[in-house]
């Protein structure tokens, strides 16, 4: 059965060395730091879904899960969101840009593995 694929978008290198090291080799892993890489390689590579950190250089993850949920190529991409952005206002955002799950820092990577795993169901 192949692995599906989880693209890391998140301009903190600690997230990328975590996340594989937690999650381990149950997926394949994709690594984007900024938010123009993460939108061109979730369009070119598609992956199954996308841990999405709001906060980034270039695009920041409203505009990435926006146009990633528009695009008839990778509308189905599952899209979780992390950020350290804890108004309300930030996460009805987050929803209506389209993410399918919202996750505020600091949250635990058990959390995390479970809402990866709700959404590839």
């Amino acid at each position: 059965m192949k692995k599906k694929t989880l693209l890391i978008a998140d301009d903190d290198q600690r997230m990328h060395d975590l996340y594989p090291q937690y999650l381990g080799d149950l997926y394949e892993y994709l690594h984007a730091f900024n938010g123009v890489d993460a939108l061109v390689l979730a369009v070119d590579l598609v992956p199954d879904l996308v841990i999405l950190d709001i906060v980034m250089p270039g695009l920041d993850g409203r505009a990435i899960c926006k146009a990633l949920k528009t695009y008839p190529k990778t509308k189905h991409v599952r899209v979780v969101m992390v950020t350290g952005k804890r108004d309300q206002s930030d996460r009805l955002v987050g929803f209506e840009v389209g993410a399918d799950d919202y996750l505020e820092k600091p949250y635990s990577l058990e959390i995390l593995a479970r809402s990866i795993e709700k959404q590839l169901r």
